[in-house]
């Protein structure tokens, strides 16, 4: 569970009494919002960019060749093999 408990938890009913407020909120806090029902969760409610940053992602992560490339990038990382940072980004002058 992607740390779910770090986030605002609100009941329905305080989401119908207080939605403009706790909309405003997520927009402008990036923070994810959680909503219960009789205590347990029911719906997280997101950013708009957040969600279609995810959706993005979903949509690269299902690409079987992208995922196996990534993978193995990874896994050459995991073993030394990257390229340090200071050979990727030009040097500035001091």
């Amino acid at each position: 569970m992607l740390d779910l408990l770090k986030n605002p938890f609100v009941g329905v009913h305080e989401l119908r009494r207080s939605l403009t407020e706790l909309l405003t909120g997520i927009r402008e806090q990036g923070q994810d919002l959680v909503v219960t029902l009789n205590g347990k969760p029911v719906a997280v409610l997101i950013d708009v960019e957040r969600y279609l940053e995810m959706q993005e992602a979903l949509k690269e992560f299902s690409d079987p060749e992208y995922l196996a490339a990534l993978l193995e990038a990874r896994e050459e990382i995991k073993a030394g093999k990257g390229i340090p940072l200071e050979e990727v980004l030009p040097r500035t002058a001091a």
